[in-house]
């Protein structure tokens, strides 16, 4: 953890700077992230989905509810869908290539590619899992 640890934290911060986007990560040091890494994921995110689950419980009375119960927080946005559309014509190519599966009804994965480019649905983690993989894939040159 920790050799990999400080160049993120330095990219990440050169990030937020470059950005003007608030970015913080007061308490991580190495050995915290060891500690979290060790312990069971309910501890880190509950049965009922809510993150930090742990650092929420112990900042209880420290931290006012109002603000440990935010839901309306956010992570920075990126103009993916910008992006998407650009890359539009290389995707199509690395669809109209992919080797054909039999677990993936690629005819049902191009139809969302379109539909998210036409603005008709948003584009989700799992169409471009999808893309990644075949990408992946093709890169890899993997047989079945």
């Amino acid at each position: 953890v920790g050799g990999g640890m400080q160049p993120l934290l330095r990219h990440g911060d050169r990030n937020a700077m470059r950005w003007s986007v608030e970015s913080r990560v007061p308490f991580l040091t190495v050995p915290l992230a060891e500690f979290l890494l060790s312990l069971p994921e309910n501890y880190l995110l509950s049965d009922e989905g809510e993150t930090k689950h742990v650092f929420r419980a112990a900042m209880r009375g420290i931290v006012p509810d109002a603000i440990l119960d935010r839901k309306d927080k956010i992570g920075f946005a990126t103009p993916e869908h910008a992006w998407f559309t650009r890359l539009a014509p290389t995707i199509r190519q690395w669809l109209a290539d992919a080797p054909r599966l039999p677990f993936v009804r690629q005819d049902v994965l191009q139809k969302r590619f379109e539909a998210v480019l036409a603005g008709e649905r948003p584009l989700d983690k799992t169409l471009w899992r999808f893309i990644n993989f075949y990408r992946w894939f093709q890169i890899r040159n993997v047989s079945l």
